[in-house]
């Protein structure tokens, strides 16, 4: 038997893998949509079933907590009025602790001047060639 040469035809086995990593792809999506027919409605379901069970549940504990719609839009509407009020009172004491800062701030510049003038405070001069003392404080 004589030695044969076998050429390798690369391109048709690119071809061939990718046809078949494509038929591989798409069954499994195939697959995916098959099980996401067959189990969503009853995973909706029970879903469903589980959250008409927690509020039954919730209503037979707490009778007095039946809210309506109309009750969430007046709960809106009483937020909002709460909302412009506490903003309103903040607005006033913004602008009563600034009018307080102001007049703190004249009172300390009243005392600097008359300190300077003589008139006012019992400070002592201070020199200021000699620094000034530092008590030693030991911590606890």
């Amino acid at each position: 038997m004589k030695h044969q040469q076998v050429s390798v035809d690369y391109w048709a086995m690119c071809k061939a893998i990718i046809m078949y990593g494509g038929l591989t792809v798409m069954g499994w999506i195939m697959m995916r949509l098959f099980n996401t027919v067959f189990t969503l409605p009853r995973r909706m379901r029970a879903q469903q079933d589980h959250i008409q069970n927690t509020l039954a549940e919730l209503q037979r504990r707490f009778p007095d907590l039946n809210i309506t719609e109309e009750d969430l839009q007046n709960a809106e509407k009483e937020l909002e009025e709460f909302i412009k009020e506490e903003d309103t009172k903040n607005a006033i004491t913004e602008s009563e602790i600034t009018e307080e800062k102001t007049g703190e701030a004249e009172t300390k510049v009243e005392k600097d001047i008359a300190e300077s003038e003589g008139t006012g405070g019992d400070k002592k001069p201070t020199d200021s060639s000699t620094p000034p003392q530092i008590e030693d404080k030991k911590t606890i």
